[in-house]
């Protein structure tokens, strides 16, 4: 069996508020092997973010990973000295940030920032650079490479800043990107080229994707794999597909009952009351933390996490039996226990 290409293992992270530490990602663990695209779906305020920051050692002063390990090709990343880091960022783990025009710089001008990562990562030579910068900036489908290499980033479009994005984080060709919200806040036809860039870095050049958002459909187009997290804990996870058509979390079918669709038609969507819990409340919770929003919940729910349970085929989902429905066998539960709504 082919070993991960990135193996988090009981990640949590902490934020200090004063002399206490609380957690916005509480012990989760994943794989993600090469050549894979694996999606991280929930509400804003869920974990995703941090998760993503957590990985190439990104997080803001005061967040700091408090316990596990990152291992991106066989070495502990939160073990490695900032030199070291650095030699990975940018070359072989990659990043594209929610906001293009915050994460560009104003002042300089688009092929020189495209070029930065070449030139820090040991490029020498100019003629080379340049030819790079334009190859990558027509892969991701920039018009008239030459002129835009001389352009500011206010000159562009929110769908070319993008582009510009990807080409920045794509031209070191590294082994995994993550994206997180890649295409937020751009229209339907423009998120749907952004995607299919994507899907085209990872099959011709291999390119290993953790794609994050809170968009259920751009995961169910784009990944093979997905983690549904609520207030930083991993609640499900499996296929896409199979999540997809029998979710066996209650967040996980509510998140996909509020998606439109033409099969429902005429149906009221569903409404997950309430909203998910500040960092603050949840460190409060003593059980799984989506239970004061579950229909389903039982005592029990509210005074421990479930453990992870194991449904086959690669799915696992974090949650109790519903009382009355037993159905353990050899210390999994079949699958139709949990597939009905």
């Amino acid at each position: 069996m082919e070993a991960p290409l990135l193996e988090v293992q009981h990640l949590s992270v902490g934020i200090q508020r004063g002399r206490d530490c609380l957690f916005g990602v509480h012990d989760i663990s994943f794989t993600i092997k090469p050549g894979e695209i694996l999606g991280i779906v929930g509400e804003s305020g869920c974990g995703k973010t941090l998760t993503a920051l957590a990985i190439p050692g990104l997080l803001p002063g005061g967040v700091s990973i408090s316990g596990g390990t990152v291992r991106f090709e066989n070495r502990d990343l939160a073990g490695l000295k900032q030199r070291e880091l650095c030699e990975i960022r940018g070359n072989r783990l990659s990043m594209i940030f929610q906001e293009p025009m915050t994460s560009l710089n104003p002042l300089i001008k688009i092929g020189r920032q495209i070029a930065e990562p070449l030139e820090l990562h040991g490029y020498t030579d100019k003629a080379r650079i340049r030819r790079e910068v334009l190859d990558i900036m027509e892969q991701v489908g920039l018009p008239d490479p030459e002129r835009l290499a001389g352009e500011y980033p206010h000159r562009l479009s929110g769908g070319m800043r993008q582009r510009v994005m990807i080409a920045l984080a794509m031209i070191c060709k590294p082994r995994l990107l993550i994206a997180d919200e890649p295409a937020t806040a751009l229209d339907a036809t423009i998120q749907a080229q952004i995607l299919r860039l994507m899907q085209w870095f990872n099959r011709n050049r291999g390119t290993s994707i953790l794609f994050i958002s809170h968009d259920l459909t751009l995961v169910n187009r784009l990944c093979d794999r997905v983690l549904v997290m609520y207030a930083g804990k991993i609640v499900e996870e499996g296929p896409v597909r199979d999540i997809f058509r029998r979710p066996a979390h209650e967040y996980t079918k509510g998140l996909i009952g509020a998606i439109p669709s033409k099969d429902r038609k005429g149906r009221p969507l569903t409404n997950i009351p309430g909203k998910v819990p500040s960092i603050e409340d949840g460190a409060k919770l003593r059980g799984c933390p989506f239970a004061p929003r579950c229909s389903r919940a039982e005592e029990r729910c509210t005074t421990s996490f479930p453990a992870r349970t194991d449904l086959g085929g690669g799915r696992r989902v974090f949650c109790f039996p519903p009382a009355g429905e037993g159905g353990r066998e050899n210390g999994t539960l079949r699958e139709g226990h949990y597939a009905g709504t």
